[in-house]
């Protein structure tokens, strides 16, 4: 996968409306700058901030138009799917199983934070499909198998924000107003290249 083509496609996405997509990233970042070192607090605060960013720019990318209120529109989508706590509770769950891997060595702990990373992203194509309460771990099952030879892939593109993370360092945090939306952007269109096949459509 071209991750210049997938990175120019996000820039695209944002032409303009910038603005919008740091206040879509905004509580996240909040959210990563109070609670970071504190464990549980910001596994609980982040997945919902998480799942706000990734519903909203999903919808923001498929239908081409930038919410109107972006930081009302966040909100809402933390608890607005069928089964309200279906996408924060899979994030939960996938921190676990990801903690538990993480027991063992680090790197099976990466390697299945990389296999769990569409599930969020798939249980969302569920729910576009009909679906009222799609299963966790039938989710995370389909994330693995979308992920069987990618993740490889996936890690070089995350390596590939690396620069992005230093300034967002050397700019106490400031930097991240822009990181973020842009990472969790390049995701959302990852996801449906991944789909697609690999083509960045």
């Amino acid at each position: 996968m071209n991750f210049q083509l997938l990175k120019q496609k996000t820039l695209r996405n944002f032409a303009g409306n910038w603005g919008t997509a740091i206040l879509i990233g905004l509580p996240f970042v909040i959210v990563t700058y109070f609670t970071a070192s504190s464990g549980i607090l910001y596994a609980v605060l982040g997945s919902f901030a998480t799942v706000g960013m990734v519903l909203t720019f999903s919808e923001w990318f498929d239908f081409n138009r930038a919410p109107a209120s972006p930081l009302t529109t966040t909100f809402r989508n933390m608890l607005s799917t069928p089964r309200p706590w279906g996408p924060f509770l899979l994030c939960i769950v996938v921190e676990i199983y990801t903690l538990l891997w993480s027991l063992l060595l680090i790197i099976p702990g990466i390697v299945k934070s990389l296999a769990y990373s569409q599930a969020l992203f798939i249980y969302r194509d569920h729910v576009i499909r009909g679906e009222t309460a799609p299963d966790l771990n039938e989710i995370i099952t389909e994330s693995r198998a979308l992920m069987d030879g990618h993740k490889m892939e996936l890690f070089c593109l995350n390596l590939s924000f690396i620069g992005w993370a230093i300034l967002s360092f050397l700019t106490l945090g400031i930097g991240l107003f822009w990181l973020v939306p842009y990472y969790v952007g390049t995701m959302v269109n990852y996801h449906e290249a991944l789909v697609a096949g690999g083509d960045v459509i």
